[in-house]
């Protein structure tokens, strides 16, 4: 994605700016997201799309981690076993997160 198509603060959007700022703000949590980058990038060369040469090891990391850090956003969201208005806002937000842009900056560092 270029520069020129990102349009709240540098990110797609504002939700994906705010989930970044979040995940990479709390020691805690940033490391685990560390760790989750760390997870991706040693399964990779074992994913079934690198050994049928789909993707390369650098896609598989991308795609391991972007499907990681929502998994772990849930985990940690205090509404989720909750049926209500605001769960399904949360929901919908995080649906417009942007996974793959984060866990690009995630791997960029």
């Amino acid at each position: 994605m270029s520069s020129e198509d990102k349009t709240y603060n540098g990110w797609t959007n504002h939700g994906t700016w705010c989930v970044n700022l979040w995940l990479t703000n709390d020691e805690g949590t940033y490391r685990h997201c560390r760790s989750l980058a760390d997870d991706a990038k040693d399964a990779a060369d074992d994913a079934p799309q690198v050994l049928e040469e789909i993707w390369t090891i650098e896609e598989a990391t991308r795609f391991l981690l972007a499907d990681a850090l929502p998994e772990f956003a849930e985990e940690i969201n205090p509404l989720a076993d909750q049926a209500s208005v605001f769960t399904d806002l949360i929901t919908s937000a995080l649906a417009e997160v942007n996974w793959h842009e984060i866990a690009d900056a995630f791997l960029e560092e």
